[in-house]
This record gives C-alpha cells, sequence and structure tokens, in this order.
C-alpha cells in the first residue's frame, strides 16, 4: 500500500508516495541528501543545480561501478563453473582409464 511519505534532502522537504513502513525511501533520501551535502561542501558557493548535477554524477558513478563489479563477478562464476565441469570430465576419464589397468 503506497502513503504519503515526507522526506527531507538538501534542507528541502519532499511529499511523494511509497511504502512508509519499509523504509527504503527514507534511507535513499538520507543517502541523496548526504550526497549533495558532501559535494556542496567540496565545490563551495557553486548554484544548487550544479551541485545537484555532480551529486547525481557521483550517485551514478558509483551505480556503473557496482553494476561492472557484479558482472565480472557473475563473469568468473560462470568461468569457475566451466573448469568445474572439465575437472570432472577429466577425473571421470581417468577413473576409467585406471579401473581398465
Amino acid at each position: 500500500m503506497s502513503d504519503i511519505v515526507e522526506v527531507r534532502v538538501h534542507g528541502q522537504v519532499f511529499k511523494m508516495r511509497a511504502n512508509a513502513e519499509d523504509g527504503h525511501l527514507q534511507r535513499v533520501a538520507e543517502y541523496v541528501d548526504g550526497v549533495l551535502s558532501q559535494t556542496s561542501r567540496s565545490f563551495g558557493n557553486q548554484p544548487g543545480h550544479r551541485v545537484a548535477i555532480m551529486a547525481a554524477m557521483q550517485i551514478a558513478d558509483s551505480l556503473i561501478q557496482e553494476r561492472a563489479s557484479k558482472d565480472v563477478g557473475e563473469m568468473q562464476r560462470v568461468e569457475t563453473s566451466r573448469v568445474e565441469g572439465i575437472l570432472a570430465r577429466m577425473i571421470a576419464e581417468s577413473d576409467e582409464l585406471l579401473a581398465e589397468e
């Protein structure tokens, strides 16, 4: 069920529709607020829209890096499974050869 949830980001209150019980929107707002605050401190007296764009770039960069990391992990898992399959076949063939002797 969706409720109207108020969150505060960079000193502004936003009313949004979300599930109030799970707190997900609040965690998202806190994360964005933290990035905006850090970006604002880092870039000084820049206009608000420039700070927002730089913060969005930082968040997008983190997301892209996380996705790339997961992709590499998935590729490694697939390769490990492939190698395990090859090794299992080699062991089975070795066992057959040894049984024939």
